[in-house]
């Protein structure tokens, strides 16, 4: 006889498939959930286990938490200089931006090496938050050089920088290198995306270049992979 999680998992997996659930919407709580299959709590919390690892669901904790059934993630083009927002709000989705902090800092050895700058010289740094039709996709750690960007910080840094860097300073990125790996959150990240501990986001390494191959931007930043999916095109010219 098959254990009983399995069987629940099923049905309610079925349910899913047919659209009983509606996408992004939310499935019983656990306490009608056992009493319409007639099992104990451990069993449809094993249940609810496989479906989430196999992508069906999420859990939320907290205010306005529960279970809920996954969205199909948008997806987005890293062959495109415009940046995942952009994007996004092209395909007719809300998009907004937190101002997470902004400040005159110093570089790095990583930040003057990505910029091509002498060590310890001034740049602005600039941390958002980006959420998608309310939902926190990605956490932006972007550094500009401060004397190619001058008061760059009195700006409205909500805004698209990069639309703002080539109306307000006439230079645009108009090409970029990535760097993409899988990370463990920190926990001020997992509290601002809205992540379970064990939850893997994906850091993404940039550098941004004006049209005459200079760097003006090297950012670092953190994406949920829930939340949109990445894809990535390459073009090969025909064998001869």
């Amino acid at each position: 006889m098959a254990k009983r999680y399995l069987a629940v998992a099923e049905e309610l997996r079925h349910r899913i498939e047919a659209g009983r659930y509606q996408r992004g919407g939310k499935l019983e709580s656990e306490r009608v959930l056992l009493e319409q299959f007639e099992v104990s709590r451990s069993t449809i919390r094993k249940a609810l286990d496989l479906l989430e690892s196999d992508g069906l669901i999420r859990r939320r904790q907290g205010r306005g938490g529960g279970t809920f059934v996954q969205t199909k993630p948008p997806q987005v083009d890293l062959n495109e200089i415009s940046g995942f927002m952009p994007q996004l709000r092209a395909r007719g989705l809300s998009v907004d931006s937190e101002l997470l902090s902004a400040s005159l800092d110093y570089a790095t050895a990583t930040h003057a090496e990505h910029l091509q700058i002498p060590l310890r010289s001034p740049m602005f740094r600039v941390e958002r938050l980006r959420r998608v039709e309310g939902v926190p996709l990605l956490i932006e750690d972007s550094v500009f050089p401060a004397t190619a960007f001058p008061e760059l910080l009195e700006e409205d840094l909500t805004q698209s920088l990069y639309e703002l860097l080539d109306r307000r300073f006439h230079r645009a990125p108009r090409s970029k290198q990535e760097v993409i790996v899988p990370a463990m959150p920190n926990a001020r990240q997992r509290e601002h995306l809205q992540l379970l501990k064990k939850e893997l986001v994906l850091k993404i390494m940039r550098t941004a270049f004006d049209g005459d191959g200079v760097p003006i931007e090297y950012s670092v930043d953190v994406l949920r992979s829930d939340v949109a999916r990445i894809r990535v095109a390459t073009n090969h010219p025909p064998e001869r």
